[in-house]
C-alpha cells in the first residue's frame, strides 16, 4: 500500500510539473531606446511565435489577443486596423523560417538609424514598436504587387510592422515605413478627431506620410506611387471625387482594397500624386507645416484637379 501511494504521489508530481511546463506566457522582448528626447519601445515576439510554433496552440489567444491587450486597442484611436492580422497564421516551416531569418535582424540599430533623422524633422510622442512575422500564405500576394511588408499605426505612439524577410529588398521598404508610420502617429498625436475619414482627408493623410518617408528615405521606391498612368489615375479620381467629403462611406475600402472599377492600392498613388504636385507648386512649405494643413488646401494648393 505504502508502495502504491509512493508511485501515485510521484505521478502527480510529475504531471504537476508538466501541466506549469505547457501553461508557460511568454512575453514580447522589449528594449528601450531614447532618441532625441523622444522614448521608443521595440517589441518582437520571436518567444512567443516559437511557443506558437512547436505546441500548435490557438492563434487568436496565444498571438492575435495577446498583441491587442499589448497595444491596449480598446483605446486606439484605428482600433479596426488590427483585424490586418486577426487571420491565422499555421504554425508551420514557412512561419518558422520567417522568424528564424526576422532573429538575425537588428531591429533597434534599424530603428535607431531610422529615427535619428526621423525626430530632428519631426518630433512626436513616444513609440512602442511591434515587428512581427507576416503570414508566408499572403507571400504570392505580397510578391505580385513587390512589396514584403505590411504597417500600420493603431494611434498615436502604437505601431506595428509585419515583414517577410525573405524579400531580398526588405530593408529599404522597412525603413520606408518606419518613417511613413510615424508621420500617422504624430499626425493623430496633433489632429486626430474621428477614425471615420473623408475619402480626400484618407488620400491626403496617406500622401502626406509617403511624401514624409521618401524625403527621410530618398532611395526609398513604393511600388504603387507609379502603378496608375495619367488616363487611369484620371478616371479613378472622378469615381472618387463625388464622395471626397462624405464620412461613412466605401470609397476608403476600395482605394485600399481595390474593387472592379480601382485597383488595390490607389489611395498611395494618388496621395502620392496629389502631395508630389502640391511640393512642386509650394517648395517652401515645410514638413512640420504641411502635417497639420487641412486636406481641402493640400488639394487646392496642390492644382492637382485643375
Amino acid at each position: 500500500m505504502k508502495i502504491l501511494f509512493s508511485i501515485i504521489y510521484i505521478i502527480f508530481i510529475l504531471s504537476t510539473i508538466f501541466s506549469c511546463q505547457n501553461s508557460v506566457e511568454y512575453d514580447f522582448e522589449r528594449t528601450k531606446i531614447s532618441i532625441n528626447k523622444q522614448k521608443f519601445e521595440i517589441l518582437t515576439a520571436w518567444k512567443i511565435f516559437d511557443d506558437y510554433i512547436v505546441n500548435k496552440s490557438n492563434y487568436e489567444d496565444n498571438i492575435f489577443l495577446k498583441i491587442k491587450e499589448e497595444f491596449d486597442n480598446n483605446n486606439s484611436e484605428y482600433a479596426f486596423l488590427l483585424d490586418a492580422i486577426k487571420n491565422e497564421i499555421k504554425p508551420d516551416e514557412e512561419l518558422k523560417k520567417e522568424i528564424e531569418l526576422m532573429k538575425s535582424i537588428n531591429f533597434v540599430s534599424i530603428v535607431d538609424s531610422v529615427y535619428q533623422i526621423v525626430t530632428k524633422k519631426l518630433p512626436g510622442p513616444d513609440i512602442k514598436i511591434l515587428f512581427i512575422p507576416t503570414n508566408p500564405a499572403n507571400r504570392k500576394f505580397y510578391r505580385d504587387f513587390g512589396v514584403g511588408f505590411h504597417a500600420f499605426t493603431l494611434g498615436a505612439g502604437k505601431i506595428i510592422v509585419s515583414l517577410d524577410p525573405t524579400f531580398e529588398n526588405w530593408r529599404q521598404y522597412i525603413q520606408y515605413a518606419l518613417a511613413h508610420e510615424y508621420h500617422h502617429s504624430v499626425w493623430t498625436s496633433r489632429n486626430f478627431e474621428t477614425p471615420d475619414l473623408t475619402p480626400l482627408e484618407y488620400i491626403i493623410l496617406e500622401g502626406k506620410a509617403d511624401l514624409f518617408a521618401k524625403g527621410i528615405i530618398p532611395e526609398s521606391n513604393n511600388p504603387f506611387w507609379d502603378m496608375l498612368d495619367n488616363e487611369n489615375e484620371n478616371r479613378i479620381w472622378n469615381i472618387i471625387k463625388p464622395k471626397m467629403n462624405q464620412r461613412n462611406t466605401d470609397i476608403n475600402e476600395k482605394i485600399f482594397y481595390g474593387s472592379k472599377e480601382i485597383p488595390y492600392g490607389s489611395v498611395y498613388a494618388i496621395g502620392y500624386s496629389i502631395l508630389k504636385l502640391f511640393k512642386a507648386n509650394n517648395p517652401n512649405i515645410d514638413d512640420a507645416e504641411i502635417i497639420d494643413m487641412p486636406p481641402e488646401e493640400i488639394l487646392y494648393l496642390s492644382k492637382y484637379d485643375e
